[in-house]
């Protein structure tokens, strides 16, 4: 595998994460390092903390939701980026900065969840199974999540052409969208749920399915529609 290849495999990482290498300022640097601090805080300071971590997942949740409903909704807050920053670049790259933001806190937040309730779920199963079921879950969905991005570009995981409100390139089937219809929200998911095994909570499950259903919801009430409008007309 060629140093090229590598590179570009972890700027998707970076940028899938929260942080897009490409679109990085100072400000968003400082913005992610400290959602790093802070989630490195929860989990290693505050392991046991459920308490923190249902109400770090709740606001993280209702914060990344709420904001991409009420942003890219057809007469959303989108129309105010583009006023506010003068025009759409601009706009757009100060929502994909708040976007990711959000984006990271959400993944951590589900992850600390799981940490901070370990419980004996799974505990008839060997460890050394679950594991292998773990591994294979969480790098089934990182790589079809890495895929599914790149083949879609990044500025489309960031939902830039609903930004836009246009078409800002052609619609794909190729990678993961040729196996399944919706990789993005379904099988890339599965990380969430792969650590909520391996630490057997049950909360850790539940706010994973929630979490899906939550992004889903988005999709069949709104981005469905835009696809079938600006794509498929």
């Amino acid at each position: 595998m060629s140093k090229k290849y590598l590179k570009e495999l972890f700027t998707l990482f970076l940028s899938i994460s929260g942080y897009v290498p490409s679109h990085a300022t100072i400000l968003r640097t400082i913005a992610m390092t400290l959602a790093l601090a802070l989630s490195f805080y929860f989990i290693y300071f505050q392991t046991h903390n459920s308490g923190l971590a249902i109400a770090y997942f709740v606001l993280s949740e209702f914060l990344y939701i709420g904001f991409v409903y009420c942003v890219l909704s057809k007469n959303g807050l989108r129309h105010w980026f583009i006023k506010k920053w003068g025009n759409e670049e601009r706009g757009y790259l100060a929502f994909e900065a708040i976007l990711g933001f959000l984006f990271f806190n959400n993944g951590a937040s589900i992850a600390y969840i799981s940490s901070s309730t370990t419980g004996i779920l799974f505990d008839f199963v060997p460890k050394k199974l679950i594991l292998i079921l773990v591994i294979g879950m969480f790098g089934l969905g990182f790589i079809v999540k890495i895929l599914a991005a790149k083949a879609i570009s990044i500025d489309i995981y960031y939902w830039k052409d609903m930004f836009l409100g246009r078409k800002i390139c052609d619609f794909v089937i190729t990678g993961p969208y040729k196996y399944f219809k919706n990789p993005m929200y379904g099988v890339g998911q599965l990380q969430s749920y792969a650590i909520a095994i391996w630490y057997g909570s049950i909360l850790g499950l539940f706010v994973a399915v929630v979490n899906q259903c939550l992004v889903f919801s988005f999709f069949f009430l709104k981005e469905r529609e835009f696809i079938k409008r600006i794509y498929k007309s």
